[in-house]
């Protein structure tokens, strides 16, 4: 045989020892493994829960509030004339406590005063230019307006005047111009008193814009004024809270600061709801010793108790109106009404004591599905 055949049968036979020598390697191999994957059924895991039962009970309705005082009156004291005004021998500056009635503000008046005299000379004249007249075609009307005529005195407020006795005498009268010289007169005499401005209630100036000798005009506000014999706390409610306010309740109101407390009780309940908290305002009034204005007060809203109603965390809830509860080893869907809201928990009713309720985590959980507790 040749050298180059002997050569390529020596690399065949190689070959097919090394080919058999793996795949016998490789079926013993194979033989000797044993399998981890048992032949049985693979057995479902049951999902473990913690479930709790609750009892009904009667619970206190009351709802937590917090506001800021506001005076129940607030006003601002503007002129209603013209004129330079008084130094009338009191400083008013803010913070000084007023009587109602108490004079705050002096205009000067004395133009105004003379002008309201001219005008009362005035009708002084047009009666007694009047008088000859009426004596002869009134005769029986004379006396009256005689009498009228000698009690005038232009430094005083004017009277009224004599009534007529028929239609005649009053279209008479009105054709002097009496009656309008006289409502002029009268319309005059009500301006001069507004040169004087007082108090229109007792409380403090918490602001004064104008001093003596300053020019003040119709309109200008003087001076800010507030009532301290009643407060206002202004309280936003929870709309789910709303339906057990009402007006008339009392309401314990406590300042921390000051470590006191004082009665009150909601006036009114407001119509606007805030767009960004959903609440609406409930107004309270309170009077009382130490309340000032912008004092931060918190509280309470008492109401009528809550009866056979179950307490239940939040946590617990499948959605707004639904709960998980077990029986049998099965989750089951309940529908519940919420009554109201607390902190942490919910009032409820549509439950019985028997009720398991899971309150452990219920992520992954749904109706139908069979876990251990």
């Amino acid at each position: 045989m040749k050298p180059k055949h002997r050569k390529n049968l020596v690399s065949l036979i190689l070959t097919a020892l090394i080919i058999g020598g793996a795949v016998f390697l490789s079926n013993k191999m194979a033989e000797s493994k044993k399998s981890t994957v048992s032949g049985d059924a693979p057995k479902k895991e049951r999902r473990k829960v913690t479930t709790q039962t609750f009892s009904s009970s009667s619970q206190s309705n009351t709802i937590s509030i917090d506001g800021r005082l506001s005076a129940h009156d607030r006003v601002s004291v503007t002129a209603k004339v013209q004129g330079i005004l008084q130094d009338n021998g009191k400083s008013l500056r803010a913070g000084r406590y007023v009587q109602a009635g108490e004079p705050l503000f002096i205009i000067d008046s004395q133009e105004a005063s003379y002008s309201l005299k001219a005008q009362r000379a005035s009708l002084l004249t047009s009666i007694t230019q009047m008088m000859p007249d009426l004596k002869f075609d009134y005769p029986q009307s004379f006396q009256a307006w005689d009498n009228y005529l000698r009690s005038m005195d232009v430094e005083r407020s004017i009277k009224p005047l004599p009534s007529p006795v028929n239609d005649q005498e009053k279209f008479f009268v009105a054709g002097r111009n009496i009656y309008n010289q006289y409502y002029t007169i009268k319309s005059q005499e009500t301006r001069l008193a507004d040169y004087t401005i007082s108090s229109p209630f007792g409380g403090i100036i918490t602001q004064v814009n104008v001093f003596p000798g300053a020019l003040v005009s119709p309109g200008q506000s003087l001076a800010t004024l507030i009532n301290t014999a009643t407060y206002e706390l202004i309280a936003p409610v929870e709309l789910d809270n709303l339906k057990y306010v009402k007006p008339g309740q009392s309401v314990t109101l406590t300042s921390e600061q000051m470590g006191k407390s004082w009665k009150g009780k909601v006036s009114r309940i407001g119509t606007l709801i805030d767009q960004a908290t959903q609440n609406l305002p409930v107004y309270i009034s309170v009077s009382g010793a130490g309340l000032k204005d912008g004092m931060y007060l918190s509280g309470k809203i008492g109401g009528s108790s809550l009866d056979d109603v179950y307490k239940i965390p939040k946590s617990a809830f499948v959605s707004p109106t639904s709960i998980y509860v077990v029986q049998d080893s099965t989750l089951v869907t309940k529908e519940i009404t919420s009554v109201k809201r607390l902190d942490d928990d919910i009032l409820v009713t549509g439950l019985t004591p028997d009720d398991a309720i899971v309150v452990s985590t219920l992520s992954g959980l749904f109706e139908g599905q069979k876990v251990n507790y």
